[in-house]
């Protein structure tokens, strides 16, 4: 029988309620505290989850010796600080999406991580969808051949955040693209088989975001205070030969949102987004896309329930930060390569 994993969640923001409410739903884990340094906003989310405990520090949370792993629901800017904290206090963790500002940060982590002999799991979530978990089925059946080539794409042609601190570079790293980005290039790299990727030309672009006038799926946002891209193309080669092009937005000039991704290969091709299969059949390319998948899916909680299983039952991470490194790398390149106006390697 699997242990009961007792939980400290840190940050108190709207995410902390899907990895709460996946801790609640997960019979092998139990949360114990909560902070935040908004020690009222930490209060409110301990009575609305029933957490016994609630602080308005890490170190404070932290000292709780029963707590075996912590959830990391912070800004970006405080991903890599928290995440140390917590390793070095002896707990695994399971970090937001993106794993860090940067992949020089993120490296620490991973470094961090291997010391202490503790688990980091990065939450991107949408690794777990119905969708992209038949496509993975499919590829790993060998049904559409040798993938080569791919689509990530993560468009709101108007959706700028109206809460948090999105549209603030210093605080978050970036824009659409190390935000909803990281999920489209994250799942579409899994798809194709996780291939080391060398090089990317990438741009960004600030045209609209930081100007006044436009309205928003979320509401005004502060155009004066955005200095982050609102969009974000590339091509990233790797070391197999295979390309995938990525495209993300908070706002484009675009005829619909789209979020999701196509993966072609030398005998059909998948995507999600929804779901649609390509398979050549007696010569013919031909639309094999099954009618219907599980609806409903709340795939936070299915990687809570992941991670909690890896840590009752001392087994490796479905989405270990070792592996997740190289999708931080690759946002990294997009935007070094758009700043140089080139092409950059990645190592």
């Amino acid at each position: 029988m699997a242990k009961t994993v007792k939980v400290g969640v840190i940050g108190a923001g709207g995410i902390s309620g899907m990895h709460l409410g996946g801790y609640q739903n997960s019979p092998n884990a139990k949360v114990v505290a909560i902070c935040d340094i908004d020690l009222d906003r930490a209060e409110k989310r301990a009575k609305e989850f029933n957490v016994p405990h609630a602080f308005d520090s890490v170190t404070k949370l932290l000292k709780l010796s029963e707590i075996d792993a912590v959830s990391i629901c912070t800004p970006n800017y405080d991903h890599k600080r928290s995440t140390l904290k917590a390793l070095a206090a002896g707990k695994h963790v399971l970090c937001e999406k993106p794993m860090a500002m940067n992949a020089r940060e993120g490296q620490q982590m991973v470094d961090a991580a291997r010391k202490a002999r503790k688990l980091l799991q990065i939450g991107l979530n949408n690794r777990f969808g119905p969708d992209v978990q038949f496509a993975k089925k499919i590829i790993d059946e060998g049904k559409i051949g040798k993938p080569y080539y791919a689509r990530s794409l993560s468009i709101r042609r108007r959706g700028v955040p109206s809460w948090g601190v999105f549209g603030q570079k210093k605080l978050q790293g970036g824009g659409p693209l190390i935000d909803i980005g990281v999920h489209s290039i994250d799942f579409t790299w899994f798809l194709m088989g996780c291939p080391r990727p060398v090089a990317v030309c990438g741009m960004t672009y600030e045209t609209i975001g930081n100007t006044p006038g436009h309205v928003g799926q979320f509401g005004p946002w502060d155009y004066k205070t955005y200095d982050v891209e609102d969009f974000a193309v590339a091509m990233v080669r790797f070391a197999n030969g295979a390309t995938m092009m990525v495209e993300s937005a908070f706002c484009a000039n675009l005829p619909e949102d789209t979020f999701g991704c196509h993966v072609v290969g030398d005998k059909g091709g998948v995507g999600t987004g929804p779901l649609n299969v390509q398979l050549e059949i007696g010569g013919h390319l031909t639309d094999c896309t099954p009618a219907r998948l599980p609806r409903g899916v709340k795939t936070h909680h299915v990687a809570v329930a992941a991670f909690v299983d890896s840590v009752a039952k001392g087994k490796p991470s479905l989405i270990p930060a070792s592996e997740v490194i190289w999708v931080q790398k690759i946002i990294d390149g997009i935007y070094a390569s758009s700043k140089a106006r080139k092409e950059v390697r990645i190592k």
